[in-house]
């Protein structure tokens, strides 16, 4: 008896279906790209400088923190030197800690879901970040930039911010201002959306 090709192939077995848990995998890991090694020179020109320094020094500015550098123009200026050397200083420390511990902390919308499910994605990438091979890790370069940067800065700031908890308290607040970057990376391309459809 002659086989013919098509009976082999009705005798193979068919493939397997895929189960839920391999058809729900996370996606492999976006290559590396040049936002996420960008040079930390390109960093201090850029929106993300201007958006990190101009409006936290025009809110200590009416709020008069730290009292102690006044609230005319001498006061301002040392308030936007003050968080522009923080800046600099925390891109610093970030880029050293991703030269030594590879990480990728590009914000990736969620996009889907309700309000508390996407709150909850945007605090988890604040503070992991993915790893190149795929998985997570904890955002160590992070923390460097926000307790690393205002370490330093206690330098020059009143003395009575020179202590431990001092750098814990305003640490924490500078990683609770990246989660507030990335919350508006989340949402406002919803709101936006919003605006157009009621033109």
């Amino acid at each position: 008896m002659v086989s013919r090709a098509q009976d082999a192939a009705s005798a193979a077995p068919a493939a397997p279906e895929p189960s839920p848990a391999a058809a729900t995998a996370e996606p492999p890991p976006v290559p590396p790209t040049a936002e996420v090694n960008k040079p930390c020179y390109k960093r201090l020109f850029s929106m993300e400088a201007v958006a990190d320094t101009v409006p936290g020094a025009f809110l200590e500015q009416l709020d008069g923190w730290p009292a102690q550098w006044g609230g005319k123009r001498l006061g301002f200026e040392k308030r936007l030197g003050s968080l522009s050397g923080q800046f600099v200083l925390g891109a610093l420390f970030e880029d050293a800690v991703k030269a030594v511990h590879a990480e990728d902390t590009r914000y990736r919308r969620l996009g889907t879901g309700n309000v508390f499910k996407r709150t909850g994605h945007v605090v988890a990438l604040t503070v992991v970040a993915r790893k190149p091979g795929g998985g997570y890790t904890f955002a160590w370069s992070r923390a460097a930039n926000a307790y690393g940067s205002w370490a330093v800065a206690t330098l020059w700031s009143p003395r009575q911010y020179r202590s431990g908890v001092s750098i814990i308290e305003w640490g924490t607040e500078g990683l609770g201002t990246m989660a507030g970057f990335n919350l508006a990376k989340e949402f406002w391309p919803d709101l936006k959306s919003l605006f157009h459809r009621k033109k």
